[in-house]
């Protein structure tokens, strides 16, 4: 399946803020959801320099550089939801007798005693019922609980009030990925969806099902593994040696990502993209192995038959080629989290290419200001705004005060109301009045402008038949961005051809399908691809039919045919393959 795009309907709603403080990075997002989606209105990302990483109390200057953040990116919300993550968080799935909810902290915590390796009196406890059941006439809960050391839910608090922030709430990075998800998409009963989150340090990989966490796993793997295996020395083909530090390596990640098996480019120092290449791939493959093993282990341990999604989010999905390779190598169905895909952007400026790089690693921010922290919340008591701590803090009388000044505002503003309802009511009772004096002066005006708008329809209706009044039904920098995402490595796109209603071109293709008896695609309109694909035997195949598949599957085009594929002509290329033709018909601009 593909992610739908979600589409707001009002912008008039509160923002919410979800900062998400990682151990390479921080990313911070401001959006606003609506009934049918949500719109990213303010977002930011910074690197944690190395520097700041190496100090051993950093909250204060990871705070001000996250007030640095909040000031470039103009984000005004102050209120903020966190995630937290690592070795000293603890989720468990539980079913446990329905009891009050004030005892239900100390059952987990009893429940989870041989699984967790910290004092459970310095622990922070919440939990999140998904369901209740009958067992012999006893009621119990099906219970998602989640326990964190108190002090480290205090330090990510500390960070985001050293910058001047309210925390809202904090929830765990697999929550947050849930909701994110559940944005976008409504799964059927018994879907088995996996969560895979690819940071600099490490990737997470979590599994869900029935709204149930009920498997994670931690692969030592991540961003900065790609970039170190790049560092060293390079022979060139001159006979010089290159040398690449680790910053000039990030650089080379981020531009050239995963290059094509075929790709004969260079880097600027002259190295060949066939040696860069060939340093990714064992990172690439060990990421591979390690994620298909924890699917294995997860279909033993809960006695499931498939993973039914594999989502992927995280800064490591933005490398170009990365989505690709997992493709070929993990037989799942793939899909990349990219909130600047998925959701409406009111920065214009943000180019293409940005987006597919940063989208990814935003999808947690992202979730969490989705979310707002509404399953799990672990924030400790003594950091949640409350109107007794407000009136404790206050004398008896000071209170009375406030709340009589507050009740006569109240009354104020009510009156103040009624009264200028009223002269509202007078103002348009005189208006009605006068608008039905006039009401037989507006019959001549109205005549009129019926004639204009019969003049005007005929109009249009021969404007449309002039030449080139018709405008194009498709939004063809979509087409043309999905096409350059889809199109394999191996393939190579010689022709495009758009195919309007009345055209000549589709009348030619009309009588062309009819003379070698395909099906009949009249009256739709169409863009026809010519293309070659390189290879030999069954790969060439294999790469054809992923190629259709991933047509097919993709939001942007409601149907595909194909046309012809033939061996190519000896001699034609210097490598053997194959010639396809086929059609793409995209979803009409309109309906998008």
């Amino acid at each position: 399946m593909k992610f739908k795009i979600p589409t707001l309907s009002a912008s008039t709603s509160e923002t919410s803020v979800g900062l998400d403080i990682g151990f390479h990075d921080i990313k911070v997002v401001e959006l606003v959801r609506g009934e049918k989606g949500f719109t990213i209105t303010k977002f930011a990302i910074r690197e944690i320099p190395t520097a700041i990483l190496q100090q051993k109390d950093r909250a204060g200057l990871l705070g001000d550089m996250i007030k640095k953040m909040f000031s470039d990116a103009k984000i005004k919300n102050s209120s903020v939801y966190l995630s937290i993550t690592g070795h000293n968080v603890i989720i468990r799935n539980a079913s446990l007798p329905k009891m009050p909810e004030e005892e239900m902290v100390n059952a987990a915590k009893w429940n989870a005693r041989e699984e967790v390796f910290f004092d459970l009196d310095k622990a922070v406890v919440d939990n999140y019922v998904m369901g209740e059941t009958d067992n012999e006439g006893a009621a119990f809960v099906d219970l998602l609980s989640v326990i964190v050391r108190e002090d480290v839910v205090d330090f990510i608090v500390s960070i985001a009030k050293s910058a001047g922030l309210q925390p809202k709430g904090v929830t765990v990075v697999p929550i947050a990925l849930w909701d994110y998800d559940e944005a976008l998409s409504i799964q059927k009963p018994g879907t088995v969806t996996s969560y895979v989150d690819m940071g600099a340090e490490r990737t997470r990989i979590y599994f869900v099902c029935d709204k149930h966490i009920l498997f994670s796993r931690e692969i030592p793997n991540g961003g900065k593994n790609l970039t170190s295996c790049l560092v060293g020395e390079y022979e060139l083909e001159d006979g010089k040696t290159a040398i690449i530090d680790e910053i000039r390596a990030e650089q080379i990640k981020k531009t050239f990502g995963f290059p094509g098996e075929n790709n004969k480019g260079s880097t600027e120092e002259g190295i060949p993209l066939k040696q860069i290449r060939e340093r990714f791939e064992p990172i690439l493959e060990k990421q591979v192995t390690e994620m298909d093993r924890s699917i294995e282990y997860f279909k033993n341990q809960y006695r499931k038959d498939s993973v039914d999604r594999l989502i992927l989010s995280g800064g490591g999905v933005g490398l170009s080629g990365l989505y690709q390779f997992l493709k070929q190598n993990l037989d799942l169905e793939i899909d990349r989290c990219n909130v600047f895909m998925q959701a409406e952007v009111q920065d214009d400026s943000l180019s293409k290419e940005k987006m597919k790089l940063f989208g990814p690693s935003l999808t947690v921010a992202a979730g969490l200001a989705l979310g707002k922290c509404d399953k799990i919340n672990v924030i400790p008591e003594k950091y949640r705004p409350s109107l007794k701590k407000t009136l404790n803090k206050l004398a008896p009388l000071a209170a009375v005060l406030v709340l009589f000044a507050a009740l006569y505002g109240y009354s104020s503003h009510l009156r103040d109301k009624v009264s200028n309802q009223k002269a509202l009511l007078n103002d348009q009772r005189v208006g009605l009045e006068k608008l039905q004096t006039q009401a037989p002066e507006l019959q001549v005006p109205i005549k009129q402008l019926k004639g204009f708008k019969e003049t005007k329809t005929a109009l249009t209706k021969e404007k449309k038949q002039l030449p080139g009044s018709a405008s194009f039904p498709f939004d063809f920098d979509l087409v043309f961005s999905e096409l350059s995402l889809l199109i394999p490595n191996n393939t190579s796109i010689s022709k495009i051809v758009y195919a309007a209603k009345g055209s000549d071109e589709e009348a030619g293709e009309e009588e062309s399908l009819t003379r070698i008896g395909k099906a009949d695609v009249s009256d739709s309109e169409r863009i026809k691809i010519i293309g070659e694909i390189f290879g030999s035997g069954l790969n060439v195949q294999s790469s054809l039919r992923i190629l259709l598949q991933d047509l097919k599957s993709s939001p942007v085009f409601k149907d595909i045919k194909l046309i012809t594929s033939n061996p190519l002509k000896e001699g034609e290329y210097n490598s053997p393959g194959i010639k396809f033709e086929l059609y793409i018909f995209p979803v009409p601009a309109n309906s998008a």
